[in-house]
């Protein structure tokens, strides 16, 4: 199981969304549903249950990530399975002023989506394929066969939050067709990106929840629901912006950063943060904390403490998390570097 490449990513997209839409780091696992995380500022990663889905399907242990916005608007996205042929009719969806992209993971030939009552079939969906939803309207559905998918979901707030961001008017819909698949490779990479993290929650990492939930919110906003993104965009971060990111990231070697904190701190907007940083530093901020933990790593390699001290010392969850990291970065497992340095 990858997680996905820069170049691969990146290709896909306009070039105006390119500077947002920010490359996934890989080993960067995150958090499965269920353990509240503190809220700070907006676009903050926590870990409640407050999609529906796991609700909707019946399944209260479904792996989930949710990214907080201002004013409890949020995105968050559930991974669903059920491996038998007998799931039938799911419970009637909580009603929310949002919408879901559903990420399919296993084919199927037939299915029946209730709109308001009335039976819609769906046919021929194939992995990769996306069903869009508006939950305004969409009410149940009956599963004969078994369904693997991700369900993302955007409410209205956060989606209007980010056009208001990026100085665009507000995003009345998301376009789609009722009921017909659609191929976005771009939302099935978002997808690859993100079931590791599902599948794996020892490996927190806030900043890079935030990117992820960043660059799928802009790409649906603007391919999907006509954001306007402004010609100019903004550059680079100023000397003290620059240094304020840093100390504040360093200090938070462990992950346990919003991106919008740091947004904050230096004065910009989440997504003009994001594209500022890079500009700057060359590397999104997730990236540049990891390569900050290899740094620290070397340093405290040259002293006796142990591998799994220094893993925990460095934010990183424990010995092979530290070593499959350092490995990538330096080639040298960090027992190999710590014997060349003496």
């Amino acid at each position: 199981m990858r997680i996905l490449q820069r170049s691969a990513f990146h290709d896909d997209l306009h070039p105006r969304y390119r500077p947002y839409a920010l490359p996934m780091a890989r080993n960067v696992v995150l958090a499965r549903g269920g353990a509240m995380a503190t809220e700070t500022d907006n676009l903050q990663t926590a870990y409640p249950r407050n999609s529906g889905f796991e609700k909707w399907f019946r399944m209260p242990d479904a792996a989930q990530l949710s990214v907080k916005g201002i004013n409890k608007s949020s995105l968050a996205v559930t991974e669903i399975r059920y491996d038998r042929p007998d799931y039938g009719m799911t419970d009637p969806v909580i009603r929310q002023d949002g919408f879901t992209i559903g990420l399919q993971l296993r084919p199927y030939d037939f299915h029946e989506l209730w709109y308001d009552g009335k039976a819609i079939p769906v046919h021929g969906v194939r992995p990769g394929d996306t069903l869009l939803f508006d939950l305004r309207t969409v009410q149940a559905a009956r599963l004969t066969v078994p369904f693997h998918s991700l369900q993302f979901f955007l409410s209205r707030g956060l989606l209007n939050e980010l056009a208001d961001d990026l100085g665009s008017p507000p995003i009345d819909e998301i376009h789609c067709r009722k009921a017909t698949p659609v191929t976005d490779p771009v939302i099935a990479r978002l997808g690859a990106a993100v079931r590791p993290a599902l599948m794996a929650p020892d490996q927190a990492n806030d900043l890079f929840a935030s990117h992820l939930m960043l660059a799928l919110s802009i790409y649906v906003c603007a391919t999907y629901g006509d954001l306007r993104t402004p010609r100019d965009l903004p550059g680079g971060l100023s000397a003290w912006q620059e240094r304020a990111a840093k100390e504040l990231i360093e200090a938070h070697i462990d992950g346990s950063l919003a991106l919008a904190r740091v947004a904050a701190v230096c004065g910009l907007s989440t997504s003009h943060f994001a594209h500022a940083f890079k500009a700057s530093i060359g590397v999104a901020p997730h990236r540049w904390l990891l390569q900050r933990r290899v740094e620290r790593a070397k340093a405290l390699l040259a002293g006796r403490e142990s591998l799994t001290d220094i893993a925990l010392a460095c934010g990183f969850a424990d010995q092979s998390h530290l070593t499959r990291v350092f490995r990538r970065a330096t080639g040298f497992s960090p027992g190999a570097w710590r014997q060349q340095l003496h």
